[in-house]
């Protein structure tokens, strides 16, 4: 394509200064041989002369045009031949015009369309072969660099033109046919307009948009358009110009909740600050799957080596298939299976180390069921501790040499307490028969049951004597009797009168942050003995000496392995349509035990490079931005926080067995 206004005026400019620099070595046609020229700005290597003794005479291979008559003019300043020195710098500034120097060793070729390349080469065979000549037989160099071209005497009287211009003014002879014809929707200027009127519309805006905005005369007026465009018109500046595609929104990471104040502090306090704290008694991968060696294991006497095991499960969808292939032209849609069909859930353990949980003669801890009503039920919160059982019975077995942290996401399945752990969540402000309510379970088949849960176990006072949250059986009161007393009378126990008379909660439970007493349910979640009850899931890591950290919410970023079933399904979409549950099942297992131990290293170091965005101080936005940065050294990020200057109390204390 030709080159720009910018460029040509750019080559302009410096034509200007190479006639001084002319006019400044040059005091006659020829110059003497006592005051060379100064040599060119960068050496470049010299075409291969055409071979002289194979030429046939210029007679033969260029007869005169009919009609045509050549007038040589006479050896005047501006009609004569160039000097040696004069094409040494002709010939430099042609070769550079078409290709220039690659740092790395090779070139690179300006994008020149075929009338401009046929001249330039032209122009560089003849002073080519005039400057191995001595500087002899300019006319016949310009009759042989056009014969080259497959031209005739004409054509060689415009190479001599074209180089005399080259070294009086310093312009190129660039074909420039078609150039001018420029859409008037293709100037800078108006589709700098058109983008801001797009940007003020929003997301949604569209080819219409821009209709509309050139149906306004006063805009057409002034931005020199001087009538209204049609819709097709505009649809074609959105893509040939403005840049835009007609496709479907990528997905970026769910920000539902991401940036939530009591989300990040966690994010930033508990998990960040334990991961950084543990990361020198971990391997460390970088981008390529291998250890980093500048951050070997740190090991002080007494303690062991870590294994975080990341934990999550999956469901995989019988009609969930492949939709992207090669169509052929004869090929016609065909009906679909309406809905997900049959489903497969796997729960597993994952680790950088030595990927899926394994023992010795293949014992799993991998969980597979069929979820349903009247199928194999769900994931609950007794069946997460039978599997949390069975994968520390196998890594107990298998790597005694290292201590294991079980890493879960935030689900409500996970962070279950135990049925008679107290909680303010739902507790009445007045008095009640019965608390907590009934629930409604479902026994399959279509049956359901009404069950009242247990009871609540004792708070304690704040002199540590237990509180009972229920009226005595002996009441003296028989409809009393075993009632719920409720927040504002559990309040009063324990001397905190003033907040006992306040409003149950606040609307939609969204009180000022920072307050502790702004109604009767905050104030009770406040209680040290309503924070200190731990889940079903770390009070069975307690027992099993093992320790469990629950991930951020609506932060799978966090966890590696669900990258790792991003690439299990897609290897399950490539398998045969089924919907037998069983080759499902077959078709799942293969599709988990094809992804290579390199792939999930890789998979736990872009988790970890979250992890150091978020000690860094990044938010959610930044650190995607940081995470995925393409570092030039061999590492992915920056140097890492150490560990003792955001977690002290973690590493060398006595109650974090999880250290060794």
């Amino acid at each position: 394509m030709p080159p720009s206004k910018t460029k040509l005026q750019k080559k302009r400019q410096i034509g200007i200064a190479w006639r001084v620099y002319l006019d400044a070595h040059r005091k006659s046609p020829s110059l003497p041989e006592e005051s060379p020229l100064d040599d060119p700005p960068v050496p470049m290597p010299m075409p291969m002369p055409v071979p002289q003794a194979v030429a046939p005479p210029i007679e033969l291979l260029c007869p005169p045009t009919p009609g045509h008559k050549e007038i040589e003019p006479g050896p005047s300043e501006n009609n004569r031949a160039p000097t040696v020195e004069e094409a040494k710098l002709a010939l430099w500034w042609v070769v550079d015009a078409i290709r220039t120097p690659n740092p790395r060793g090779g070139y690179t070729y300006h994008d020149l369309n075929h009338t401009t390349l046929e001249r330039f080469t032209a122009m560089r065979g003849c002073l080519s072969n005039f400057v191995q000549s001595g500087g002899k037989h300019f006319i016949a160099e310009s009759l042989r660099a056009a014969v080259a071209q497959g031209k005739n005497a004409t054509y060689a009287w415009s190479i001599r033109r074209w180089i005399r211009t080259l070294i009086t003014t310093g312009d190129l002879p660039y074909f420039h046919h078609g150039w001018w014809n420029v859409p008037m929707l293709g100037d800078e200027d108006i589709g700098h307009e058109i983008k801001t009127h797009l940007q003020a519309i929003g997301k949604y805006a569209c080819a219409e948009a821009i209709v509309q905005f050139f149906s306004d005369k006063e805009t057409r007026t002034r931005l020199g358009v001087p009538k209204a465009i049609c819709l097709r018109t505009a649809q074609r500046w959105m893509t040939k110009y403005g840049g835009f595609r007609w496709r479907t929104k990528l997905k970026g990471q769910y920000i539902d909740g991401h940036e939530r104040a009591n989300v990040v502090e966690y994010c930033k306090k508990t998990y960040v600050t334990f991961m950084k704290a543990i990361e020198r008694l971990t391997t460390i991968y970088n981008e390529h799957g291998v250890p980093d060696p500048e951050q070997p294991i740190l090991i002080f006497p007494g303690e062991k080596p870590i294994i975080v095991w990341f934990h999550d499960k999956s469901t995989f969808f019988a009609n969930d298939r492949q939709i992207v292939w090669w169509v052929g032209p004869n090929e016609h849609p065909k009906p679909v299976k309406k809905g997900e069909g049959n489903t497969i859930m796997v729960a597993d353990f994952v680790c950088a180390q030595f990927g899926w949980l394994r023992g010795k003669n293949g014992e799993s801890a991998r969980v597979i069921l069929r979820p349903g009503i009247n199928r194999d039920g769900w994931f609950t919160s007794a069946r997460v501790v039978k599997q949390l059982e069975d994968a520390v019975k196998i890594v107990q077995e298998v790597y005694p040499e290292y201590t294991h942290v079980f890493v879960y996401d935030n689900a409500p399945s996970h962070t279950k307490r135990p049925e008679d752990a107290i909680s303010a969540q739902s507790m009445p402000k007045g008095e009640v028969k019965v608390f907590p309510r009934p629930v409604t379970v479902n026994r399959g088949n279509g049956t359901t049951e009404k069950v009242i849960p247990p009871r609540m176990e004792p708070g304690r006072l704040p002199d540590g004597t237990l509180q009972s949250f229920y009226l005595p059986d002996d009441h003296e009161d028989v409809n009393r009797r075993g009632a719920f007393k409720g927040m504002a009378q559990i309040l009063r126990e324990r001397g905190l009168y003033e907040a006992a008379e306040k409003k149950a909660e606040c609307p939609g439970f969204k009180c000022e942050p920072g307050r502790t007493d702004c109604c009767c349910r905050r104030t009770l979640f406040s209680q040290p003995d309503f924070e200190s009850r731990d889940s079903n899931l770390e009070e069975a890591a307690r027992k099993l000496e093992t320790r469990v950290i629950f991930l951020p919410k609506y932060h799978c970023e966090l966890n590696p392995i669900e990258q790792c079933w991003g690439y299990a399904k897609r290897k399950y979409r490539q398998k045969p349509p089924t919907n037998n549950e069983n080759m499902m099942k077959k078709y799942v297992i293969e599709a988990l035990e094809s992804i290579p131990i390199d792939t999930i290293r890789k998979f736990v170091a872009r988790s970890q490079r979250f992890v150091d965005a978020y000690a860094s101080g990044n938010n959610g936005e930044m650190a995607i931005e940081w995470a995925t940065k393409a570092f030039r050294s061999h590492r992915q990020t920056p140097g890492h926080i150490p560990y003792k200057q955001i977690a002290l109390g973690y590493v060398h204390t006595q109650d974090n067995a999880y250290i060794g």
